[in-house]
């Protein structure tokens, strides 16, 4: 084989492999949750980074996860909204939103927020 077929099959390995890679990291449903011993920067209490899971302080560890506004159920949100929509679309959504709307006042964040809003009514 020449260098120049070795090229052309090369070409098409490459993103077979992006594609399988990103197939596979879709497949992952359940997210692990981790609790970091340090402080999430900004005014941000915990994170969810799909595919690999919510990221939580610490100091949140012992909250209550049956309350309507609890933090894991306001993450899990997220994770729910990661598997609709799937990996890219998640993160650039996600993005867009923060870019145009903020953190607080993107219809994602509203979203993972109406459970809390149900409960007040």
């Amino acid at each position: 084989m020449n260098y120049f077929q070795f090229l052309k099959k090369k070409r098409y390995a490459i993103p077979t492999v992006f594609t399988a890679f990103i197939l596979i990291l879709n497949l992952i449903k359940h997210p692990f949750v981790y609790y970091l011993p340090f402080d999430i920067p900004g005014k941000q209490m915990a994170s969810t980074i799909p595919p690999f899971g919510i990221f939580i302080e610490s100091k949140y560890q012992n909250e209550n996860s049956n309350e309507p506004c609890s933090l894991i159920k306001h993450e899990m949100v997220h994770w729910e909204q990661y598997k609709r929509m799937g990996l890219i679309s998640f993160h650039y959504n996600y993005l867009k939103c923060y870019i145009n709307s903020g953190r607080v006042n993107n219809w994602m964040e509203e979203e993972a927020r109406m459970p809390c809003k149900l409960k007040s009514r």
